[in-house]
């Protein structure tokens, strides 16, 4: 199934435009606060602890904690926070070799909330000396994208430790198979 079949079967069921799960004109607070500030921030400050810890049984329990936060920040701009950490579902997958944990989100239903985030440890494994690589982490995003009178489309993102958001463009279809085959081509460049 190609990307335009996805999303056509997504906009056959798609709700009307005044229900609960119609698309929005803004992006969700927490669903964007999550996904582009809140886990990479934690990501790029500590690659190896957040790697870990998404690995591990108390991922649902640091998603929580990292969600309360989230609630938090959009509380005080007067915005809803309703999502919860059973919302989203984490992947562990090598990308490249490397670690990576790839986190699926509930549906986008604005431009430029995240289908998924990956963050990826930048150690080959297979290396004598990991040491070169020490901390470093990408971290990726697959985000909803404009759509001007054409079909649905992704766009393949990623966010610097600096705080950049590079562009890369039409991402692949919303599939965690697909991002990682993107990001792993990223990876290679």
């Amino acid at each position: 199934m190609g990307l335009f079949d996805l999303f056509r079967r997504q906009k056959a069921s798609s709700p009307d435009p005044g229900s609960a799960d119609a698309d929005l004109d803004e992006p969700r607070c927490d669903h964007y606060s999550f996904a582009h500030y809140a886990l990479r921030i934690v990501a790029h400050e500590n690659p190896w602890q957040c790697l870990a810890v998404l690995a591990s049984p108390e991922a649902q329990t640091f998603l929580s904690d990292l969600l309360n936060s989230v609630a938090g920040h959009c509380k005080e701009r007067g915005k809803d926070s309703n999502l919860r950490a059973s919302d989203i579902i984490i992947h562990r997958v090598r990308a490249g070799g490397r670690p990576c944990a790839v986190l699926e989100m509930p549906l986008p239903r604005a431009i430029a909330e995240a289908f998924y985030m990956a963050v990826v440890l930048l150690v080959d494994p297979s290396s004598e000396s990991p040491e070169s690589e020490k901390g470093a982490i990408r971290y990726f995003t697959l985000e909803k994208g404009v759509v001007l009178d054409g079909p649905p489309r992704t766009v393949l993102c990623e966010w610097t430790a600096e705080g950049s958001h590079v562009n890369f463009g039409d991402g692949p279809a919303p599939r965690v198979h697909a991002f990682v085959q993107a990001i792993e081509g990223l990876l290679a460049k």
